[in-house]
Formats: C-alpha cells, sequence, structure tokens
C-alpha cells in the first residue's frame, strides 16, 4: 500500500486500534477471527478489555487513506489509517497472508 492513496475493504472486519503500539501488541493474535460481524464485535470488545482501550472495526466496503505505514513488524504491516467516518486508528495488515490477498485494494476516488 502507499501511503496517501484511497483504499476499500472488500473482505472481513479489520480491528482499528487506537496506537501504533496497542496494534503491536495485538499483532500476535490470529487476523482470521474477524471474518464476519459478530466475531468482530467480540474481538473489539476482548481486545479493548485487554488492552484498556477503546477499539472499534473498520466493516468492508469502508473506503480510507493511509496515512502512515511500518512493514514486516511481526509478519505484518502496521497502518495507519483514516476512514471515511473521520475515524483515525492503526490496522495491522498481513498483505502477504493467502487470506488477506484482495481484501483491500486501491481506489482512484
Amino acid at each position: 500500500m502507499n501511503i496517501g492513496k484511497l483504499y476499500r475493504i472488500n473482505r472481513r472486519y479489520w480491528m482499528l486500534y487506537p496506537s501504533k503500539r496497542q496494534a503491536v501488541l495485538a499483532s500476535g493474535t490470529p487476523w482470521e477471527a474477524n471474518i464476519n460481524r459478530p466475531s468482530a464485535v467480540r474481538c473489539a470488545e476482548y481486545r479493548s478489555k485487554e488492552l484498556n482501550c477503546n477499539i472499534v472495526f473498520v466493516s468492508p466496503n469502508s473506503i480510507f487513506v493511509l496515512l502512515e505505514q511500518d512493514a514486516n513488524i511481526c509478519i505484518a504491516n502496521i497502518c495507519k489509517i483514516l476512514t471515511s467516518n473521520g475515524e483515525c486508528g492503526w490496522i495491522i495488515y498481513p498483505e502477504n497472508k493467502y487470506w488477506a490477498k484482495g481484501c483491500i485494494e486501491e481506489v482512484n476516488q
């Protein structure tokens, strides 16, 4: 992904962590749990309690701009994003994992 570009989430729900530190702490967990809305809600609630913060999730069909990116932290990219809803935070995006292929794509507008 490229900083400053717009992206759309095509599949899966992605946890949006309020800080890079919290995203890194959570990066050892299985992202596959975030396949559908019920599991995303449970995961956000669990992680919020565990990390003592408010974690939300970004839904399929959401648009965001990539603000910052750290590559290859725990075999994933840690990406700071700003959603079209005005939410800003960090997602864990293992773009080279087979199950993440096609989940997020660049869009023109």
